[in-house]
């Protein structure tokens, strides 16, 4: 009932349930005048029956009101009262004496009891004086019999019934056969406007015959035409653009500002539990298949490279891969070299598949080093390239049997986190821009225990892809989250969810009967998910978002812009918030390109009612310059770093989580 006041009734509902209460109160006013008008009739002529039977008895019977001729007198009145239109017939003479009474208190028997109740009939008594010559011999009194006039008065009121009915249900199918050729046209352009409050821009083809729906149709549809050439226009720009300064032409990938822009954005990052690690591919035999047989077979060598990182190192969660010049790959994965051996070995395989005698100088070199925090790109970039230069030497039996076991002790581990390991939650605040202490929503960092010790996330996850149990650790993340969850249920939280819960069908189910068991996700929470996972299927991932958005759930898309591919998937996605990639973030203050790109984001956002927000921001002069091209939200340290969500113990209660919300900090 209370979605029903929430979400309003339809036009449709409204108008149909008016004409229904409207031709019922009709049709029982109208039998109950019909049965009123007929039983004041009753009425009525049953007083006039008794008095014309007590006027005209009266004077037939006057002659015999002697001793010796009462007899026929009584004779006389007992065969008119036989006829059964009458209750009582009584003569009473001058002495007060009654000479004779005939009664009959029999009832209709054909008609109900509760009618009878209900129409209630008062039988009139009718009075005639007698004279016998000048002497007035008496009083005649003749009572009509009620009986007669109930079962006339059932009989109509059946009748009338019957017939009401009949013309209510012949007039509400006449109305509901015109009230659904006015309503088809209008419920199209409600399904128009439902979609466009969905991102989804579609035209209504058929234009109504009434006036009124036809002016608001063709707004629509003049609105839809107007947001999509709009939104076509700048999202062209955009990839123009993006085309222009972050990408490779030949193979797609991200080139050196790309890169730079992406390492900046994650070197001051990087900890023990979220290591980096770069790698680097060169080409030593490019520039002798160029100059020996042809630019086109040169460009064939990168793009077979270019496909075969994409296919081994893009299987890896949050790994980008660059192609910093002609014949140089750099790719950077959030995970430490040990749990790069198997990548490793699969790179240096498939490229000894490749090599033929085109490749004097061999098919490929790589490198491999660990990225430390504040790290440069030119030291990084010279560390690697000595390294591809020198060469890896890799033992491949000793990686292969060390890779082997650990999948074998990280699916051990996954499952024992799944079973019973702890979780602890840490947040870290969207801000709304131009605001004090106001927040779009609080963002949750998760950190699965083990032992008593962190388990490095990135690890976990790509592990737990590879073996099937993301959705697994996804529902555990909730699960314990919802603790949380209920000490602040005024307060809007955002998890992460992976790609594999996001495309499982299972997993929205199980979320679906998650949420009546526990209704405080379904306010004030927002899933968010990678613009990569994204793009993986964004048919299936548009109708789980709307599923997601069906159960009360908001969706924001983090990391947007990291796939350098066109926004056009943006028309269609029901999510409140995008979140642009930090790499847009770093250096802004000198980048142009990057202050448009953003510009151009909000620009169309907005368009489609989306918020947007930014993150990573370490500056103020960044802070003020995100705020100036309208970015709704912002996050980084200088607005909070994260921190930890702590659940104290006392000695014999436990103490609610130490989280001040209110005041955008943490208190102990």
């Amino acid at each position: 009932m209370s979605r029903i006041f929430k979400n309003g009734l339809s036009l449709k509902t409204q108008v149909y349930g008016l004409i229904i209460v409207i031709s019922v109160i009709s049709f029982v006013a109208r039998v109950i005048t019909d049965v009123e008008t007929t039983r004041d009739y009753l009425q009525t002529q049953m007083g006039s029956h008794a008095q014309d039977t007590a006027t005209s008895l009266g004077l037939s019977i006057s002659p015999y009101l002697d001793d010796e001729s009462l007899m026929i007198a009584q004779t006389m009145a007992t065969a008119i009262f036989d006829s059964g239109y009458y209750k009582e017939i009584k003569f009473t003479n001058s002495q007060n004496a009654v000479v004779f009474d005939l009664e009959n208190p029999k009832r209709v028997e054909s008609v109900p009891n509760w009618f009878i109740a209900l129409c209630r009939l008062n039988a009139p008594t009718m009075q005639s004086e007698l004279n016998s010559g000048w002497i007035m011999a008496g009083v005649l009194e003749v009572t009509s019999h009620t009986g007669q006039s109930y079962l006339t008065l059932w009989e109509h009121t059946k009748r009338s019934f019957y017939g009401s009915f009949l013309l209510l249900i012949a007039s509400l199918a006449v109305a509901f056969l015109i009230l659904r050729a006015v309503f088809k046209p209008l419920k199209a352009v409600e399904n128009q406007a439902h979609l466009v409050t969905r991102k989804r821009f579609t035209l209504n083809e058929e234009i109504p015959v009434a006036r009124e729906l036809r002016t608001v149709t063709k707004a629509i549809n003049n609105m839809v035409i107007n947001l999509q050439s709009t939104f076509d226009s700048l999202t062209k720009q955009t990839q123009a653009l993006t085309e222009e300064v972050y990408i490779d032409s030949l193979t797609g990938l991200g080139n050196r500002k790309s890169f730079e822009n992406h390492f900046n954005s994650v070197v001051d990052t990087i900890t023990t539990d979220a290591p980096i690690t770069a790698m680097m591919i060169t080409l030593p035999s490019l520039a002798n298949i160029n100059q020996t047989v042809s630019y086109q077979d040169g460009d064939e060598h990168v793009n077979d490279v270019s496909i075969i990182l994409k296919k081994i190192i893009g299987d890896l969660t949050n790994s980008k891969i660059f192609r910093l010049n002609g014949s140089t790959f750099i790719a950077l994965a959030p995970f430490d070299e040990v749990f790069l051996n198997r990548t490793r070995l699969e790179i240096t395989d498939a490229f000894s598949q490749k090599k033929n005698s085109l490749h004097v100088n061999g098919f490929a070199n790589f490198a491999l080093i660990s990225v430390e925090k504040g790290s440069s790109i030119g030291g990084v970039l010279s560390e690697l390239d000595t390294g591809s230069t020198i060469g890896t030497k890799v033992s491949l039996d000793k990686v292969d049997k060390d890779t082997l076991f650990s999948v074998k002790q990280w699916r051990t581990l996954i499952q024992s986190i799944i079973d019973s390991g702890d979780v602890s939650f840490s947040v870290q605040p969207v801000k709304r821009a131009n605001s004090q202490n106001k927040q779009c929503y609080f963002e949750v960092f998760a950190h699965f225990i083990h032992n008593g010790e962190k388990v490095n996330n990135g690890h976990l996850f790509a592990m737990a892809e590879k073996l099937n149990l993301t959705e697994e650790l996804d529902k555990k993340l909730i699960r314990n989250f919802v603790n949380i969850k209920e000490q602040y249920p005024n307060d809007v939280f955002a998890l992460n969810v992976s790609k594999a819960s996001l495309y499982s069908t299972d997993f929205i189910q199980w979320l679906t009967l998650y949420a009546h068991t526990k209704p405080i996700i379904k306010t004030n929470l927002i899933f968010e998910l990678h613009e990569i996972s994204l793009l993986y299927n964004v048919h299936i991932a548009s109708m789980h978002i709307d599923a997601i958005k069906d159960i009360g759930i908001g969706v924001c898309v983090e990391h947007f812009g990291t796939s350098l591919t066109s926004f056009r998937y943006l028309q269609g996605l029901d999510i409140e918030y995008v979140k642009i990639d930090g790499s847009y973030i770093q250096d802004l203050l000198d980048n142009t390109q990057s202050q448009f790109f953003i510009q151009t984001v909000n620009n169309i956002c907005h368009g489609f009612g989306i918020k947007v927000l930014a993150c990573l921001i370490e500056k103020p002069e960044t802070l003020k310059i995100l705020e100036n091209l309208g970015c709704d939200g912002v996050q980084g340290n200088l607005i909070m770093s994260p921190s930890k969500i702590i659940k104290e113990s006392g000695n014999n209660t436990n103490k609610e989580f130490t989280f001040c919300a209110d005041t955008l900090k943490f208190c102990n």
